[in-house]
């Protein structure tokens, strides 16, 4: 996440984080994944300008609200990167693009487990929505080599994804689930 995010921030341009606030709920997982963020950020004297915490139910689907997204998105200035570790933005009508200024930030989503069978990343990429996302390998235990470092278990667990590979997201996302045996 913080490697795309250095790739796409231009200068004079923020980055602005969106995460899950954990201390209502904690979640260690989080928290560990912000500070690996930020480790990686600070390495490359890059410092976060804006942290949006959002309180979630921990039984409920992690998503930002879309009028919360839309409004970060319209604010940000020109090149600023959106950092959202609870999932893409929604897809917006047209109305709502319209109301977006060309000089969109770039935004660079976490979307592990099932999250990309439930939104249309590939139709995210296409409306300039999503420059990149991180997603869980389908089958992330089909490796039999044990990864030496944390970048080796992120690896074996997680694929980074751009425009470039969302016609490949649309042949997953397209596949008739296995059946299941009673």
């Amino acid at each position: 996440m913080a490697q795309e995010t250095l790739r796409h921030l231009q200068p004079g341009g923020q980055v602005i984080l969106i995460a899950r606030d954990t201390t209502t709920f904690q979640n260690p997982a989080t928290d560990v994944q912000l500070a690996s963020f930020r480790n990686t950020l600070r390495k490359a004297h890059v410092t976060v300008g804006l942290v949006q915490s959002l309180q979630v139910d921990p039984l409920r689907p992690v998503e930002v609200p879309s009028g919360d997204f839309q409004e970060l998105i319209r604010k940000a200035p020109k090149g600023s990167v959106i950092v959202s570790f609870m999932g893409p933005p929604p897809l917006l009508s047209s109305v709502q693009r319209q109301q977006l200024e060309e000089t969109k930030p770039a935004i660079v989503a976490f979307c592990p487990g099932s999250l990309p069978e439930r939104v249309n990343l590939p139709a995210l990429f296409e409306q300039g929505l999503l420059q990149a996302a991180v997603i869980s390998r389908p089958n992330p235990s089909a490796s039999t080599a044990t990864p030496r470092s944390l970048q080796g278990w992120f690896d074996q667990a997680f694929v980074g994804i751009t425009s470039a590979d969302a016609t490949s997201l649309s042949a997953r996302s397209d596949r008739p689930s296995p059946a299941r045996s009673p």
